[in-house]
């Protein structure tokens, strides 16, 4: 038997798997911890509605859908923008089931009513939906895809920009790393920080590197990927409390590293 029911933060291990193979479906390289944690990043912050169909305990479908507004009918409009159902499920109702319960929640949740857009030439999903009640509107979406800036940027950080809060206020998403090591280098504390960093972190005393020149003294961290655009803004972050300058790490990975500013 099927059922239908609202996924929650605790969802999100079972959902990734999910979410991973739909993504695969539609030429996307397979990333099970990013479709994890975008999937956790939409269920913390309430930025979307996932419904989760489970067979005898087992998720082997979802439906997630975003809220927007509709300028013309004056209230919310829902996108119904994934809908996906693992292949050993297929055609015995769970498609349709949360295509009902989709339409149920928007309906209930007093929206002017719920869209979703598919191919022209995927005839099957075009029966599905004509089936449960959606019809086809003449009207063409268009759009444009923005291709993702490269992150060519290699940075080592120890200290705050490992914080998921602080990558989230800098960067708008939260950074994918490897443990790596300095070494040659010890950590201190700078005593005094720049009001705006002390702000986005949280803490007012921020950890520092010094070279020691003795391959005994590692400190620990982790390297990060950044675009450009990213890593200008960890510069102004950093302000002139720090200067940028390249080591090599543990690994033999060369990146960007911040020391005390002379």
């Amino acid at each position: 038997m099927i059922e239908i029911r609202t996924a929650t933060f605790a969802d999100a291990e079972a959902l990734g798997a999910l979410f991973d193979a739909y993504r695969r479906f539609y030429g996307q390289p397979p990333a099970p911890h990013c479709a994890r944690e975008f999937l956790q990043q939409r269920l913390r912050n309430g930025e979307s509605r996932v419904l989760l169909a489970e067979r005898d305990g087992a998720a082997v479908g979802f439906a997630q859908l975003y809220p927007t507004w509709s300028s013309v009918r004056l209230g919310r409009l829902w996108i119904l923008n994934d809908l996906f159902v693992e292949q050993g499920a297929r055609r015995q109702g769970v498609a349709r089931a949360l295509l009902d319960a989709a339409a149920a929640f928007a309906r209930e949740d007093g929206a002017v009513g719920i869209v979703l857009e598919t191919a022209r030439d995927n005839a099957a999903a075009r029966a599905l939906y004509r089936g449960a009640g959606w019809r086809e509107e003449a009207t063409q979406w268009y759009g444009l895809s923005f291709e993702q800036a490269p992150r060519d940027q290699p940075l080592f950080s120890y200290g705050t920009l490992q914080d998921e809060a602080v990558q989230q206020r800098l960067f708008g998403r939260s950074l994918h790393g490897t443990p790596d090591a300095l070494v040659g280098y010890r950590l201190d504390w700078l005593e005094t920080r720049d009001p705006d960093a002390v702000a986005t972190s949280g803490i007012v005393r921020h950890p520092v590197v010094h070279a020691t020149g003795d391959d005994r003294d590692r400190v620990p961290g982790t390297l990060f990927r950044l675009t450009a655009a990213e890593l200008a803004r960890a510069d102004d972050y950093e302000a002139d409390d720090y200067r940028r300058v390249q080591v090599r790490l543990a690994s033999g990975a060369d990146a960007w590293l911040y020391v005390e500013a002379p």
